[in-house]
């Protein structure tokens, strides 16, 4: 008896876990969520398994995770497309009548309807595969909010199954949220006991709702607290968040749970390779997904007219852009995973209109110093001119500034008000000014970090800086003291 208990045992540890997705040549897989769907992009461990474990099937991955999201709450800015209309992005101009074709661009209708193009796409996505991650945000409801959620998140998959965005009715999976770690350091941490009680309780509320609906379904509270327990180092940022290397360490677990087979060691110098080229891919992504300040892009200010042109049109025109960027990027992570050589051009980017002055009067610009006549100040100030971008041609369009320790003073600095354009190659910066202590000059320009995209805010902190990109916070260090 001891013998045959040991043997089921042994084909029990070696049965292999059964596949819960079968990819195929083209398809398409969106990624959908909040913060854990969110954060995966920028380390992307679990897509570049993907692509090296099915190099020929050329996948299209889009992550459209949302921080904020909850699976029947979606708080965007007015008029941006919602999450339906990314798993269906469609080449052509939009109307009430349909789509006609018209140079690779789309119009998305928002709340009123308009007939102009306001919106444009220069590639198309069609998800047949959705990666959906949710469950995090709404168990801070608790018990008390477990049937709505389980309600909603049934309504959710039913609309999903029966859905249709180009290329059939998509396979799902769904993902329970990670489980909150301890990070042992409760001044400043929780521990997550409490945190991990509503988590387990909407983990299993999950599953129930996907068997319900015959939908394949991830563990990972259980499997994140397994790999807790594995590590010395933290995975998390601050319990909840995955570091990159929680994200490499739990990449392989979700692709085992999902395709039923061992993933490809992470240390793979091809897939690192393929790492890279999903991170640039991401990269043109997020900056076309979580455009910045999307009221000016798809709300009413967008509509507003000078010279006759809004920047609906424009600034569409340039998402269309960034739509084939992202395509071309596609091209770049399918080469690296077939072992090929390919260098990505942007060649075949569709055109933009150029925008006209609305300043028509021939009125100079005053230099630095020639403007100080022309300024009042409170009785017992004073403004002295130190520097302009005639002297410091970084120096555009400053938008904060503040001093270290050391009398230096720091600028972040926005070229490309207002945001980068998809064929930007001057990027905004965060500057640092050594100052001169006889004459309060600017003395030199040190480019602390460049490569920004609207930085609104930073904060000084440790070895580098805390700054904000909408809609993420970065921390940018100086790990070799050279001052970048």
């Amino acid at each position: 008896m001891k013998r045959l208990s040991l043997l089921l045992a042994l084909i029990a540890f070696i049965t292999p876990v059964q596949a819960q997705l079968e990819l195929h040549k083209g398809d398409n897989i969106a990624i959908v969520g909040s913060g854990l769907a969110d954060r995966q992009q920028h380390h992307a461990w679990l897509e570049a398994l993907i692509h090296q474990a099915n190099p020929n099937l050329e996948l299209k991955v889009r992550n459209l995770g949302f921080a904020t999201d909850e699976v029947n709450v979606h708080p965007r800015s007015d008029d941006v497309p919602p999450t339906e209309y990314f798993l269906n992005m469609k080449p052509g101009l939009l109307t009430k009548g349909g789509v006609q074709p018209d140079a690779g661009s789309a119009q998305y209708l928002g709340k009123g309807g308009k007939a102009e193009v306001i919106y444009h796409s220069g590639a198309d996505f069609h998800a047949n595969v959705i990666l959906a991650y949710w469950g995090f945000n709404e168990s801070f409801k608790g018990e008390a909010g477990l049937e709505n959620f389980k309600n909603a998140l049934n309504e959710y998959l039913k609309t999903q199954l029966n859905a249709d965005y180009g290329k059939g009715k998509p396979k799902i999976v769904l993902f329970s949220p990670i489980a909150h770690e301890n990070l042992k350091d409760p001044v400043d941490f929780p521990d997550g006991s409490s945190n991990n009680k509503n988590l387990e309780l909407y983990s299993k509320a999950m599953a129930e709702v996907a068997k319900a609906n015959n939908i394949p379904f991830v563990d990972l509270f259980t499997e994140s607290q397994k790999l807790y327990a594995q590590y010395s180092r933290p995975l998390t940022i601050n319990g909840i968040h995955l570091n990159e290397e929680g994200d490499k360490m739990l990449a392989p677990v979700q692709f085992k749970a999902v395709f039923g087979k061992e993933a490809p060691k992470t240390d793979l110098p091809s897939v690192e390779k393929i790492r890279q080229a999903v991170l640039e891919k991401n990269v043109q992504w997020h900056h076309r997904y979580r455009t910045v300040d999307q009221f000016n892009i798809y709300g009413q200010r967008s509509r507003i007219k000078y010279e006759g042109v809004d920047n609906a049109t424009v600034l569409g025109q340039e998402m269309a852009q960034r739509d084939v960027k992202v395509a071309n990027r596609d091209q770049a992570v399918w080469a690296v995973a077939q072992g090929k050589n390919y260098i990505v051009k942007d060649d075949n980017l569709p055109p933009v209109q150029l925008t006209p002055p609305n300043r028509k009067d021939a009125v100079p610009y005053l230099d630095g110093a020639e403007a100080l006549k022309y300024l009042t100040v409170p009785e017992g100030c004073k403004v002295e001119f130190i520097a302009s971008e005639k002297e410091f041609p970084e120096l555009v369009n400053p938008v904060q500034m503040n001093f270290d320790t050391r009398g230096r003073l720091w600028i972040s600095a926005w070229p490309t008000y207002p945001e980068t354009t998809p064929t930007t190659t001057n990027f905004d910066k965060l500057l640092v000014f050594d100052i001169d202590p006889k004459t309060g000059k600017f003395a030199k320009c040190t480019t602390y970090a460049d490569g920004l995209n609207c930085p609104t805010g930073f904060q000084l902190y440790k070895d580098g800086a805390l700054v904000m990109q909408s809609p993420d916070m970065w921390f940018i260090r100086d790990t070799d003291g050279d001052g970048k």
